[in-house]
């Protein structure tokens, strides 16, 4: 008898402490809402207006944040539909750095995303848009530590050779960048040399996706009714995500069969597609990831590597074609350091010795950033922010290129101009993943930031190095260099790269 009123006693006093801890929570959030307030909210209608009048895409309102930026200051809130959770904008790099590094652990989670994308990562089960938490850090450490670790992507250099070949032979016949790039990210994904059929085959479905992706603004507005609107440009997109999965499951399965003793060899001894079939989720009883997952997870790594990498690759090129004494001087330096090597491609030891190529390569990121915007974030708690309230749930932008031409930091921001990196510019030592002090955001910064820079920087410096010691590139009699911007699934050159390649050395 005595036990039970101990036991009912214990009971009671541990729900009264957890409804007096409750109040208290309670209390404190309503004393931090009364002393803090949102950021300044602005209208939606300019934005709407734009996306319906132009029929654009939600992507595509960058200038017109630049303007609100403009006008509200670095922060400020925006709520497109009535009633629903408003979205923060940052876009200054001392916010980002206090949101990012300082509120690291706050600010590391991903909303819930809408349809198509919702669709095209199994629910979230991609390391872009799941949440934070330990399926995140089990994709990412895998991705991290299986493919893009240093002693990794060292095991790779025969590929980045092979595809610098089918590079330099492409643009014998004046062919683009985007089938090198591609046939190397494949082959880091699923251990095997493509061929041309099979990656355009693999190529067109990736554009279709993620084309359709940047043009779905209906589902970030409408995403209940959105299905039922478009229902046939909706089937269009499950179809092609099928075809996708018809292509990349047998790959996939072929790694998973040479993984057995009896398997053959293959072009790699290890690949991305390897590391997903020994990941395992505790979480979920230790069962391994779905086909389904699988497939995901190889989109998100070809969308990821590719279009980005050939996107700065050709932004990169053709500020090298728009200003040819910067050329002249990155030749010099390849060619002090290289000396009268006759090897057909430059070795990537020294590239680490060529601090003007670096230089030209982040002042390329900084003024041309592929994506504008970070992914968005997701605030797992009430933080606060420059003064003002940033409430849990609600979705947080960074605008990218806000922070990389701030004109109060960098001294014309829109010049093209690689010294910035050197010795004595602001950009000496640059902190590129923003721990230290965030100068550009094109990786992002923090928890979320692209685990795979570290690579993208590698194969900028290392075509663009080879590149220009194989060719003279001058823009064509006719076709002068234009850098208008135009929103893909990355922000590409509206006149895409037309210039004259003459090969500096005899065959």
């Amino acid at each position: 008898m005595e036990l039970n009123a101990s036991l009912i006693l214990l009971i009671f006093l541990s729900f009264t402490l957890l409804f007096l801890k409750h109040v208290l929570q309670n209390h404190q959030k309503k004393k931090l809402k009364n002393k803090y307030h949102l950021p300044p909210f602005v209208s939606p209608l300019p934005i709407l207006t734009h996306i319906f009048l132009h029929r654009c895409s939600i992507f595509k309102v960058a200038p017109i944040l630049r303007r609100i930026h403009s006008h509200y200051g670095d922060i400020f809130s925006l709520r497109l539909i009535p009633f629903s959770n408003p979205s923060i904008f940052i876009s200054d790099a001392s916010l980002a750095h206090s949101a990012l590094i300082h509120h690291g652990a706050t600010f590391s989670s991903r909303p819930l995303f809408v349809e198509p994308n919702y669709f095209l990562s199994v629910g979230g089960y991609n390391i872009s848009t799941a949440p934070y938490g330990s399926l995140w850090r089990i994709l990412r450490r895998n991705l991290s530590a299986e493919i893009l670790h240093p002693s990794r992507v060292l095991l790779f250099s025969p590929g980045r050779h092979w595809a610098l070949r089918v590079l330099l032979e492409a643009l014998h016949s004046k062919e683009n960048f985007k089938q090198s790039i591609f046939s190397l990210l494949a082959l880091m994904c699923f251990g095997k040399k493509l061929n041309e059929r099979e990656m355009r085959e693999i190529a067109s479905l990736q554009l279709f996706l993620l084309r359709t992706f940047t043009s779905f603004n209906v589902f970030a507005i409408i995403p209940s009714i959105a299905k039922v609107l478009f229902h046939k440009r909706w089937e269009e997109y499950i179809c092609t995500r099928r075809k996708q999965a018809d292509i990349f499951l047998p790959m996939i399965r072929a790694r998973r069969d040479w993984k057995s003793p009896e398997g053959k060899q293959s072009d790699f001894e290890y690949c991305y597609a390897d590391s997903l079939l020994d990941i395992h989720l505790p979480d979920e009883g230790g069962r391994g990831l779905t086909d389904d997952e699988m497939v995901s997870l190889c989109h998100e790594f070809l969308s990821g590597g590719v279009d980005t990498t050939t996107t700065a690759l050709e932004w990169t090129m053709a500020e090298l074609v728009k200003n040819q004494s910067l050329q002249s001087m990155l030749l010099i330096e390849i060619e002090s350091l290289t000396g009268s090597c006759n090897e057909e491609i430059i070795k990537e030891e020294d590239l680490q010795r060529m601090l003007y190529l670096k230089a030209v390569v982040m002042e390329s990121l900084r003024r041309h950033p592929p994506g504008h915007f970070m992914l968005p974030h997701s605030v797992t708690e009430d933080v606060i922010v420059d003064g003002f309230l940033i409430p849990k749930g609600v979705q947080v932008h960074f605008i990218v290129t806000d922070v990389n031409w701030d004109g109060r930091k960098w001294e014309e921001p829109m010049e093209f101009r690689p010294e910035r990196f050197m010795a004595g510019g602001y950009g000496e030592e640059v902190d590129i993943t923003g721990i230290r002090e965030i100068k550009m955001m094109t990786f992002g910064a923090g928890r979320r930031m692209c685990p795979g820079y570290r690579l993208a920087i590698l194969h900028l410096e290392f075509f663009v190095a080879n590149l220009v010691r194989e060719f003279v590139w001058k823009s064509e009699v006719g076709n002068e260099v234009d850098l208008s911007e135009k929103l893909e699934f990355t922000t590409i050159m509206e006149n895409p790269l037309r210039a004259q390649l003459i090969p500096r050395r005899k065959k």
